[in-house]
């Protein structure tokens, strides 16, 4: 198993995913605060940000497939459209940017699950501090990093969990839209995994592999646990 370029490269893939999403957890975050504000029509835009959630994830996929299909895809269209030409691409089937592509995808289905979950947890706070804040003088941004944030620690924590487990176990994305390919160059950990049992027959490394998942997602949650009360908690 250590020895399989292959899978190491669909480990790798999988860390795309898990930066790419953990790169938006402080904009999912500062939407939350938004839509928990006194914002106009905050119900509807609820709604429209967990939709995607609520989406079978293989029709998304295939829906985004159509959408960035070389040949009569809409988003070329849209370049198009816009006298953007230049940037048109083979947007899977090219090893450089496929996997950003299908991270973008991911983040589109499951932001807005994280940002409902943010919005639930900020309505949790209590009242009084938030009162007591604003009647000290404390502005928007204090606000947000010295109480709302620490308040809801467990639930920051809860969703940095679950984008670890997201990422390292990501499959429906990429075995629909590209299969693993070009290659294996959009394959994952988990569709490696499944093609070694069920394609190669290979059960015995898959179940290793199974089970190396569960560690590898075992140790990241705890590194990144001690970053987080090490350099985030001491500081507030």
């Amino acid at each position: 198993m250590f020895q399989n370029k292959d899978l190491w490269r669909s480990l790798g893939n999988n860390a795309i995913y898990f930066c790419v999403h953990l790169l938006m957890i402080p904009v999912e975050l500062a939407f939350a605060v938004l839509l928990n504000s006194k914002l106009r029509a905050a119900k509807f835009y609820k709604t429209m940000v967990f939709m995607p959630y609520i989406i079978n994830g293989v029709a998304i996929s295939y829906a985004f497939s159509y959408f960035f299909s070389p040949i009569n895809g809409a988003f070329n269209n849209l370049l198009e459209l816009l006298k953007l030409e230049m940037l048109k691409q083979n947007w899977l089937s090219d090893e450089n940017i496929v996997n950003f592509v299908l991270a973008f995808v991911s983040l589109w289905r499951f932001s807005g699950y994280h940002i409902v979950l943010f919005t639930a947890a900020l309505q949790s706070v209590n009242h009084d501090i938030i009162e007591a804040a604003t009647l000290d003088g404390a502005n928007a941004w204090q606000m947000f990093r010295y109480i709302q944030t620490p308040s809801i620690m467990l639930m920051v924590d809860f969703i940095l969990f679950d984008n670890i487990r997201g990422a390292m176990q990501v499959f429906d994305i990429p075995f629909v839209m590209t299969n693993g390919g070009p290659g294996y160059a959009s394959s994952t950990f988990t569709l490696y995994t499944i093609k070694t049992a069920f394609t190669f027959s290979n059960f015995g490394l898959a179940s290793a592999m199974a089970v190396a998942i569960m560690a590898i997602i075992i140790l990241i949650y705890v590194v990144q646990n001690k970053i987080i009360h090490k350099f985030i908690l001491k500081g507030d």
